[in-house]
């Protein structure tokens, strides 16, 4: 944003003035709130990235709220804007930009403060445009995020304003000694500010048991309308990891992992998670590396398991095709010299029951760069019980990622959205942690970052054609995983 001629001593003089009455200080304040709206660089000079876009949008709509009539002026620099890039329909994006922005200023404090984050998100989509806005090179650029550059395609899609209510079907809470309590009553603040229907909550893929889905699924009863859970990440996962490299798996073990797999069923569940064939580690020596073939004897027992009973397997497997050396970025000293290829194993879990279905976490979140659009689809033509969840985050190898810098939906990810509108959900793998939470800083890292997830998936839902928004934001999810209000 262009904020250099306005010095720090000059803000703090004007508003001296201001609360004095001196009326001059309202001139400022509306020239800045121009300022922040039309603005299209971020701090670097160069086009915002999406969630310095967000910021942009947040500061704007604060502004407004403190002195409506800021709109005008806010409106005023857009249309110039617009008019200068040779929008179309700039009145009708300008229309309902100022709905909203008369939205957020009849909001209470405290619902202001619940919503602010879908109000930016909104001025997003709709100064994107609604119906495929203009062609690349000529799309409107503002506080709500710049335009795409000539080099990258733009995608003409349909677009909706309005704010979906979305269902997050992969979510770990945090909590300290075990006490839930504090971070599912965090866990529905962040619903509640983030437009999110509902959670699926599970245990991570832990490798050592620490805990599973009964620690927090009695809290949850409270709010079963918000919440629904998944076990044995806690559990099944331990036993398949200690169990990695065993060609055979004796009866003992596989009556004790089908025990406790009812159990985790009879208690609610629905389905299995979170389970891991391959999990790099990512943090350190304290994240650990778990690999497994995914055609492992107690693989196949659990795809039996969830079949039978109608339930799916949340699954993370960080893809390798081929056999590699890790990236050079991978330094976690857990992992491998070479990270084995994982590809064809995984083919043979999904080959072994057709009715078990399998939920393949973090689409779009390539580590590798291996997971590309087009592997997706060949893996979905292939298994027709294989479905994805989308995590918002770019990974390691953002080429793989759905979305441009500039929110637009790639149109390799898009062609295959439109061929399988049925097997996508989405999954950011938020981490949720109570107030004052003491624990490992890696958890409240991961806490900290989830809500650039939350922000880039209110962008995505918005850049979908309508009817593939509400399909992936809740209709997939509320059939894959049987959920009823």
């Amino acid at each position: 944003m262009k904020l250099e001629l306005w010095s720090m001593q000059s803000v703090v003089n004007w508003r001296g003035v201001w609360l004095r009455g001196c009326i001059g200080c309202l001139t400022m304040f509306l020239c800045l709130a121009a300022t922040l709206s039309a603005s299209a660089q971020g701090p670097d000079g160069g086009p915002p990235t999406m969630e310095q876009a967000m910021q942009m949008n947040l500061r704007m709509l604060t502004m407004i709220r403190s002195n409506p009539q800021a709109k005008t002026q806010v409106l005023a620099r857009m249309k110039e804007r617009l008019a200068q890039r040779g929008v179309a329909d700039a009145a009708a994006r300008l229309g309902l930009l100022g709905k909203i922005l008369d939205e957020a200023a009849a909001m209470s404090e405290a619902e202001f403060g619940k919503n602010q984050q879908q109000l930016a998100s909104r001025i997003i989509a709709q100064m994107r445009g609604e119906g495929g806005g203009a062609p690349a090179g000529n799309a409107p650029a503002s506080a709500a995020g710049s335009a795409p550059t000539r080099s990258q395609p733009a995608v003409a899609t349909p677009r909706t304003s309005k704010m979906i209510p979305w269902i997050d079907v992969h979510d770990h809470l945090v909590a300290d000694q075990q006490d839930f309590s504090g971070s599912i009553r965090a866990a529905v603040a962040v619903m509640d500010q983030a437009h999110i229907r509902r959670m699926i909550c599970m245990p991570p893929p832990q490798s050592t048991a620490h805990f599973d889905c009964e620690t927090f699924a009695s809290g949850l009863r409270p709010y079963r309308n918000r919440f629904a859970f998944l076990g044995g990440g806690g559990s099944l996962n331990v036993m398949l990891q200690q169990a990695a490299n065993q060609t055979s798996v004796s009866a003992s073990v596989r009556r004790e992992f089908e025990r406790k797999a009812v159990e985790i069923l009879r208690q609610g569940a629905a389905g299995f998670g979170e389970m891991t064939v391959h999990h790099l580690s990512l943090h350190g020596a304290n994240h650990p590396y778990e690999c497994v073939a995914a055609d492992h004897a107690l693989m196949f027992l659990l795809a039996d398991i969830a079949a039978k009973h109608d339930v799916l397997i949340d699954l993370h497997l960080d893809l390798v095709t081929k056999d590699i050396p890790p990236p050079a970025w991978l330094t976690s000293p857990n992992n491998p010299k070479i990270l084995p290829a994982n590809l064809a194993s995984f083919e043979r879990l999904l080959d072994h029951n057709p009715k078990a279905k399998i939920c393949w976490a973090h689409a779009g979140s390539d580590n590798i760069g291996h997971w590309t659009a087009e592997l997706s689809r060949g893996m979905l033509q292939k298994h027709p019980n294989l479905y994805m969840s989308l995590r918002m985050g770019p990974g390691h190898a953002p080429e793989n990622f759905p979305m441009t810098p500039e929110g637009q939906i790639k149109p390799e990810w898009l062609a295959v959205f439109q061929e399988f509108p049925n097997r996508f959900v989405i999954g950011d793998d938020q981490f949720i942690i109570p107030p004052n939470y003491h624990g490992p800083q890696l958890a409240v890292d991961s806490a900290h970052n989830v809500s650039l997830l939350r922000d880039r998936t209110l962008v995505f839902l918005s850049a979908l054609p309508n009817d593939l928004a509400r399909k992936f934001a809740t209709e997939n999810a509320v059939a894959l995983y049987r959920l009823k209000d």
